[in-house]
């Protein structure tokens, strides 16, 4: 059973400096019903960005590349992430627009989706 939901920045819940409002709507009515977390390759902090768009208060997790000092192409990137929110892999659902990093996750049996505009409808 899918516990928490790991998601991409940029391309997913910001698109074009925007705030992706179909995401928006789904964090806001299944609050509770999940852990949500970012799983950035930014090198830059989020959290204001969030914040400003009211959704900062919705994640248990904000984990940038930058501040962890791995990639998204590590497994450890992953792992302190399940750690971190101390879930198993099969609890938890991680949407990116990149594959190869849905790849890297999907080997330690996280669920993955591919994010595309039609994809979140479909999800959980």
């Amino acid at each position: 059973m899918i516990r928490a939901v790991f998601w991409d920045f940029f391309g997913v819940i910001n698109i074009d400096g925007k705030l992706n409002k179909e995401i928006s709507d789904f964090l806001k009515s299944n609050k509770g019903k999940y852990k949500f977390a970012i799983l950035s390759a930014s090198n830059t902090d989020l959290r204001p960005w969030l914040k400003d768009e009211d959704i900062l208060d919705y994640f248990s997790l904000i984990q940038i590349t930058s501040e962890v000092n791995l990639t998204k192409t590590d497994p450890n990137f992953y792992i302190k992430a399940l750690e971190a929110i101390n879930l198993k892999p099969n609890e938890t659902l991680f949407i990116d627009d990149i594959q190869s990093y849905l790849d890297v996750a999907a080997k330690l049996g996280i669920k993955t989706q591919l994010y595309t505009q039609q994809s979140l409808a479909n999800l959980l």
